[in-house]
């Protein structure tokens, strides 16, 4: 609801998910990417650390639209935690085998795609 009356109304709804998009944004960098508690106690510091993790942010969206395109188990919308779950924390060996180190993943995914 607004008390806009020189918006039409598919100008109101866009602004509204424009308003819907920027919340989803904070959310996503106060749970993902430390911004819900300051680390520091001065404001050059946190300003530091807000615009780093910004960046990090930024990274982190770069790197899941890149490999959710060679693998299907990936999807580009993971939030950092099930990014973290699905992908990075997977049970590893390293084994000799010929005299050479190999890195056994024992897991049933399909790992491969990104090395090509």
């Amino acid at each position: 609801m607004t008390n806009n009356r020189e918006m039409t109304d598919l100008e109101v709804i866009n602004f509204y998910n424009d308003r819907g998009n920027s919340e989803r944004l904070f959310d996503e960098m106060n749970n993902d990417f430390l911004w819900k508690k300051m680390p520091f106690s001065f404001l050059q510091e946190n300003t530091v650390f807000l615009i780093m993790m910004g960046i990090c942010r930024n990274l982190y969206h770069f790197l899941t639209e890149h490999t959710s395109k060679k693998l299907d188990f990936i999807k580009p919308n993971f939030r950092l935690k099930k990014f973290i779950f699905r992908f990075m924390a997977v049970p590893a060996k390293w084994i000799k085998s010929g005299r050479q180190w190999v890195l056994k993943l024992f897991t049933s995914k399909d790992y491969h795609p990104l090395l090509e």
